[in-house]
């Protein structure tokens, strides 16, 4: 059988089996844009029937790989059981990608095949245990948060049917050990360029592109600061300042008038945290406020300012969670941490967390207004910082507030990477080069010890909703692929890192490293919008390999990242992915202009109303309940608000206004 194959795939696979009565055909002479190029090599598979027709649970193709030093080196989505599979409700930019020495092989499935016909869930996955990779039809249900399992539920197969198409793609002299961004080239090329351009190009450009959004800000803010602004919009007096900010998260069932305003789905807070962070959100509504010239949108923004910096330091370090009291007011509340944290943590301050809030205070120094407490907070918070740095770069993730002692749970993890971020943004801003110096060491611990193991764990892997079990544990790699269980945010962190620091040393060693990590990202952004899922999907991001979002609320923050690297380099590719990461930010709006997600909350919500515009879920298709295709809840400083952040750094990066600091 494995004739079929031209003589360049025998060093990496062989055809283990396919099912009687089907015809496997191999074309080793593809052309196309993703293809040509030197060192690319490309072959596409077709699985045919040409028997009569029959009823079947499952039929595919199985292969093997040949040489004992080919490792996998990515996968979509993590099978760790037997009966598991990875299926296509994770296909947004699909490959099972092996590596042997510098030479790189992908197995794509042809998503232009999938949009055209696809009668039967497709589903495939490598095995480490046997080295056995598998394209296949089949159906599959979702489990637990989330694992796909294989089901019998029969289907019909016609003569003649094609059941599937796929391509296998080599690269050679790749540089570096995990560098995916040619697999994430072929992605682009072959499936997000037509579509990505066709409706950048029909909105006459960029700039009409981005305009087209600022109705969804618009939505947002009358949302939160009118509509449901008796909700939303929490002001109060702490330590005797006037502070504010958006409340951490808001139900459905909340709608103002309906009797249920107080029935909160968690605890009655504001946060400054990784993914919850109200200064990150405050900074789009001054911006915003300015293009309106809405004094009252600055005058909010200036309150969230201020609850950021009411957060208490010990020794450096601060809380970064403050919750009502138990009647649900504000002026007694207590400060604390994330619950997104392992358990009996309630002590332990999240570096990452701290990170993150100081530096969009960094940003708003240097973005906005030289505010000279915004600085002084961040250095005495960087004294301690530095003194928790280990003597191999990295830094831990959680120490004790009381006692500075670290915890055991990812004590070296990719979380360094935001250290990084920090402290090559406070170099460009003070010039003290102590604090270049640490973040080049911890970026040298980062190239060492995480990026070519693919080693991208960080706290939400683990501690948000999707949990750790007996098949997935901190460190411990999946035995069935080989692989660790890994989220797309700290591989954000760390290309974020290396721009940084591209720009505070100019070093061009930075960028290329930079863009080898973004090349990975960009394997968690849908390049194609599937006809079996239920809402528009491109441009939109996933979120781990243990868990199965579409267009999650990250997507507004890796969609500056892209615009950035793409003012860096020029690479048309880096612009149309951060621009359709800002529109994808939007999806689940509700509100007229996306009269699909309108018609879903009505259906789930028939009170829903045109009060309602600007209520916002943070994902799709997030859980194995995900029948309820849109969420029952919004988080303004994670969803809307965060989302609108983002587009008004966006409009103004793209108008050169502002921003000092971001090149």
């Amino acid at each position: 059988m494995n004739e079929l194959f031209p003589e360049w795939l025998w060093s990496w696979i062989k055809v283990k089996d396919w099912p009687d009565g089907y015809e496997l055909i191999v074309n080793a002479k593809e052309k196309g844009p993703a293809i040509e190029g030197a060192g690319v090599r490309v072959a596409s598979v077709e699985l045919i029937r040409n028997g009569s027709a029959v009823t079947i649970d499952r039929a595919g193709v199985e292969m093997t790989l040949t040489d004992p030093h080919i490792e996998c080196v990515w996968k979509p989505h993590l099978a760790p059981e037997e009966d598991l599979v990875i299926g296509d409700m994770v296909f947004r930019s699909p490959a099972l990608v092996f590596v042997n020495g510098s030479k790189m092989l992908a197995l794509i499935p042809d998503l232009d095949e999938i949009e055209r016909e696809r009668h039967v869930p497709h589903r495939m996955d490598y095995v480490e245990l046997d080295r056995t990779l598998y394209y296949e039809l089949g159906h599959y249900v979702k489990i637990e948060h989330v694992y796909h399992r294989r089901t019998q539920e029969p289907f019909r197969i016609e003569p003649g049917q094609r059941l599937f198409r796929l391509y296998l793609v080599e690269w050679q002299e790749v540089k570096g050990k995990r560098n995916l961004a040619p697999v994430a080239d072929f992605m682009w090329e072959r499936f997000a360029k037509p579509r990505m351009l066709v409706e950048l190009e029909s909105a006459s450009g960029e700039e009409n592109f981005l305009a087209g959004m600022e109705k969804y800000a618009a939505y947002t803010y009358d949302w939160a600061f009118n509509r449901w602004g008796s909700i939303v919009w929490q002001s109060f007096m702490l330590n005797g300042e006037p502070v504010g900010g958006c409340v951490f998260i808001v139900r459905a069932a909340q709608s103002p008038g309906g009797g249920l305003e107080n029935h909160w789905r968690e605890t009655k807070s504001l946060w400054n945290q990784a993914w919850f962070c109200s200064l990150r959100s405050a900074y789009g509504y001054r911006l915003w406020g300015e293009r309106w010239r809405s004094q009252e949108m600055v005058d909010k923004s200036a309150l969230a300012k201020a609850f950021a910096l009411s957060a208490p330091q010990y020794d450096g370090l601060f809380p970064n969670v403050y919750c009502a009291d138990d009647k649900l007011q504000w002026e007694q509340g207590k400060w604390g941490f994330s619950n997104r944290r392992p358990p009996g943590h309630e002590s332990y301050a999240h570096l990452l967390d701290m990170s993150w809030t100081c530096y969009w205070m960094l940003k708003w120094y240097g973005d906005l207004e030289k505010d000279e407490r915004l600085l002084e907070y961040t250095l005495k918070y960087v004294t301690r910082l530095l003194q928790l740095q280990e003597q191999d770069g990295s830094f831990p993730a959680w120490v004790h507030i009381d006692s500075g002692e670290a915890s055991p749970y990812l004590m070296t993890s990719p979380e360094t990477s935001m250290h990084i971020l920090l402290l090559a943004r406070l170099f460009r801003i003070t010039g003290e080069a102590a604090y270049l110096q640490a973040a080049e060491r911890a970026m040298a611990f980062i190239k060492r010890e995480i990026i070519p193991f693919g080693r991208w764990e960080d706290f939400e892997t683990y501690w948000s909703c999707s949990a750790p079990w007996e098949g997935k544990q901190p460190g411990v790699r999946d035995p069935r692929s080989g692989l660790y269980n890994q989220c797309s945010f700290s591989i954000y962190w760390t290309a974020e890192a290396f721009k940084e620091l591209y720009w505070a040393t100019g070093s061009c060693s930075y960028l290329e490293e930079g863009e080898a990590v973004l090349g990975e990202l960009s394997l968690y952004q849908a390049v194609w919008d599937p006809p079996y899922m239920t809402v528009p999907t491109l441009g939109g991001f996933g979120v781990m390999t243990s868990d199965d979002e579409w267009n999650d609320a990250r997507q507004s923050l890796f969609a500056l990242t892209y615009y950035d690297y793409y003012k860096i380099t020029g690479k048309e590719q880096y612009r149309a992915r951060g621009l359709w990461a800002m529109r994808a930010s939007f999806y689940m709006m509700y509100c007229p202009e996306n009269p699909v997600v309108k018609k879903l909350y009505e259906n789930r919500f028939p009170h829903f109303g045109a009060k309602e515009y600007g209520f916002s879920m943070e994902n799709v298709h997030h859980g194995p309940d995900s029948e309820q295709i849109v969420g029952e809840f919004t988080i303004f400083d994670w969803g809307n608000g965060a989302a609108c952040a983002s587009l008004a750094e966006l409009w103004f990066k793209k108008q050169g206004e502002h921003l000092s600091l971001g090149q």
